[in-house]
């Protein structure tokens, strides 16, 4: 069949000109077909063309000569005429009925203009499949098997690699503007304590030489947490003059028990220190004391500039169910995901989570190895059913709506808190999709990862220079890397950092 035929059974239309009907038969589950008809739509102001998703049932009806096969390769439009328009002719064709498109198809029906087009066009739908993961997709065909054997994924690290290019001002531009956002929120911090509800909450801010450049580089701050007499997470020892800055307008007697949400370094470095200071209960879970006698040791950029924790030492109470506080009790939520051993804190009486690093916001792309995104989007599902309407994460940032929690740039966050949880559980949720995709069709880790993060997300190349300057300076320890690894290790799993040097090739993998 030529790329222009006519179709028996399909009989001309009797509608005057302005109103003719191309049939434009496309695969409605092909993440390359769908946004192209989307913009036809947007085009096709009078209703010039009807879009049919490709069946049996509609290929039946349509007439004679249309195979299931034929027009999962390639574009088939019907004229009004019966006439069959085929890959690059039918682009062409409903190119012209638009005046914004109409130059493309004129040119493209010329020599030799025509016959480029025509490999350009064949090259993109041979490899559909791997150029849809370039925008963070899957292509689901009708018949995906045959799809992923044609195509070829040096066409998907050059599409890949062409939107890095392209959007590289866009990550330039924005790697300058959050810089400057971040040295704004951390001038606004610095040494700084906030008291919220008339005193009960107080948000510490701590700061040390070498722990400022996280929040300068990356925009993540260090705090510890006062709530009615709970001392929540109160840093690591390279923090710790910061701590006694603070503890100097606070009473001692004020500080009655101090909690540590999980293991990490910023978190429980001076917990001991404080209790002795302050003569307050220390809890913590039973699964924070066992990593803690004594800690792992850090990898050296996490233990040079955050600062390696001391054992933990007793006297210590194990968490319950409760923690007291001065005028009432907090309900301690196990919360594993960012780490195994991850607890919330929880008020009824003030609808008030202290989430720790169980919340960091809705994009958070370069976890470190212990983190099991699997578990972290069960509890994300099981926070989601609490009663919320103040969330503070760990490293004070507050998502609330509630009036008397005043605004402060780059602290507050003014969203209900279900709903960001309800924003990153979606997140992680595409995240998990196009990961099991992934290894369901063995690809490679790197492949994976290109496709958790296509250009066409803002996210992207948004954060795309920070994340890749923590994989760097960390040596890969915190990566988005990781973040695929995340999805696939066991409960208590944690894999080891492997660094790679890739060659690519046709039909290469690592």
């Amino acid at each position: 069949m030529s790329p222009s035929t006519k179709v028996a059974g399909v009989q001309p239309s009797a509608k005057p000109a302005s109103i003719t009907s191309f049939k434009v038969l496309y695969d409605d589950q092909c993440e390359i077909c769908q946004p192209c008809v989307a913009w036809l739509k947007v085009l096709d102001k009078h209703q010039r063309t009807e879009a049919i998703p490709i069946t049996a049932a509609a290929l039946s009806e349509l007439g004679a000569g249309l195979e299931m096969d034929a027009c999962l390769r390639e574009l088939h439009v019907i004229g009004a005429d019966g006439r069959l328009y085929r890959g690059w002719d039918a682009v062409a064709r409903l190119a012209r009925l638009f005046g914004v498109t109409w130059i493309i198809g004129a040119v493209g029906s010329v020599p030799p203009f025509k016959q480029i087009a025509r490999l350009v066009y064949r090259f993109v739908a041979r490899n559909r499949h791997a150029l849809s993961k370039c925008r963070g997709g899957a292509c689901r065909v009708a018949r995906p098997d045959a799809v992923r054997r044609r195509a070829g994924f040096g066409a998907f690290w050059f599409c890949y690699s062409a939107g890095c290019l392209i959007r590289f001002p866009l990550v330039i531009w924005s790697a300058t503007r959050s810089m400057w956002a971040r040295l704004a929120v951390f001038g606004r911090t610095y040494h700084r304590r906030v008291d919220l509800l008339d005193g009960k909450l107080s948000i510490l801010f701590l700061n040390g030489f070498l722990p400022n450049a996280v929040p300068l580089l990356f925009g993540e701050l260090f705090t510890a947490i006062l709530y009615d007499g709970v001392m929540v997470d109160p840093g690591s020892p390279k923090m710790r003059r910061s701590l006694v800055r603070h503890l100097r307008h606070i009473p001692a007697e004020r500080i009655q028990s101090i909690v540590a949400t999980h293991a990490h370094e910023e978190h429980v470095g001076n917990l001991n220190w404080l209790a002795e200071r302050t003569g307050a209960t220390l809890y913590v879970s039973e699964k924070t004391a066992q990593f803690l006698q004594p800690p792992v040791r850090l990898p050296w950029a996490r233990g040079v500039i955050i600062g390696q924790p001391p054992a933990l030492r007793r006297p210590y109470e194990l968490l319950g169910r409760e923690v007291p506080t001065a005028r009432g009790r907090l309900r301690v939520i196990p919360t594993p995901g960012h780490c195994d051993d991850h607890i919330a804190l929880f008020d009824p009486a003030t609808k008030m989570l202290l989430a720790g690093d169980a919340f960091m916001g809705t994009y958070f792309a370069t976890p470190n190895p212990d983190v099991h995104s699997r578990m972290w989007l069960e509890t994300l599902e099981a926070l989601s059913k609490l009663d919320i309407e103040i969330l503070i994460e760990g490293h004070g940032h507050i998502h609330t709506l509630r009036p008397e929690i005043p605004d402060i740039p780059g602290v507050v966050i003014r969203e209900h808190p279900l709903a960001a949880i309800e924003e990153k559980l979606r997140y992680m949720r595409w995240l998990r999709d196009r990961i099991d995709e992934g290894f369901d069709e063995g690809l490679s880790i790197r492949a994976i990862e290109a496709s958790c993060f296509p250009w066409g997300r803002k996210s992207a190349w948004e954060n795309f220079a920070s994340d890749e300057m923590i994989r760097l300076l960390s040596l890969g320890h915190f990566s988005r890397t990781e973040l695929v690894r995340s999805f696939v290790r066991n409960a208590g799993e944690v894999m080891p950092t492997v660094y790679q040097v890739r060659f690519y090739g046709e039909n290469r993998k690592e």
